[in-house]
């Protein structure tokens, strides 16, 4: 499959969904550090939906696995703030725990099933946001 991109490469470089299925096959293959400038690239050139949301939390999971975690937190934190997905909520605290930062790598996805008031969490409000604000 990857030969296949690279072969046609050349013609489609100026194809934002071609180069965005490119990223998401060299991000499948663990060649991430190739992946992040196609998904830079996409974005660039325009982008949009769905696959721009997917395109930029790739991104910042892949700077997060090539060791880029300040990068990939302000991404993931962006694309999450700005999406309320789930999947960047995820990817965000692992690039928080990777950048060393495991209180928030705690706290965030905390927050995120407090907020959400589901189940029996109505009644522990009170004690579990009182816990969440004891993480530093």
């Amino acid at each position: 499959m990857l030969a296949k991109f690279q072969e046609v490469f050349e013609e489609y470089r100026e194809n934002a969904v071609y180069l965005f299925e490119y990223a998401n096959v060299l991000d499948f293959m663990g060649k991430e550090t190739s992946a992040i400038p196609l998904h830079q690239t996409t974005i660039g050139l325009g982008l949009s939906g769905i696959m721009k949301t997917q395109a930029e939390i790739q991104m910042g999971s892949s700077m997060s696995v090539t060791g880029k975690n300040e990068s990939a937190v302000d991404i993931l934190r962006r694309m999450y703030k700005e999406n309320d997905e789930p999947a960047a909520l995820m990817f965000l605290c692992i690039a928080l725990f990777r950048y060393g930062e495991l209180e928030k790598s705690l706290k965030t996805p905390l927050s995120f099933i407090i907020s959400g008031n589901h189940g029996l969490l109505s009644e522990y409000q009170r004690a579990l946001s009182q816990y969440l604000n004891e993480i530093e």
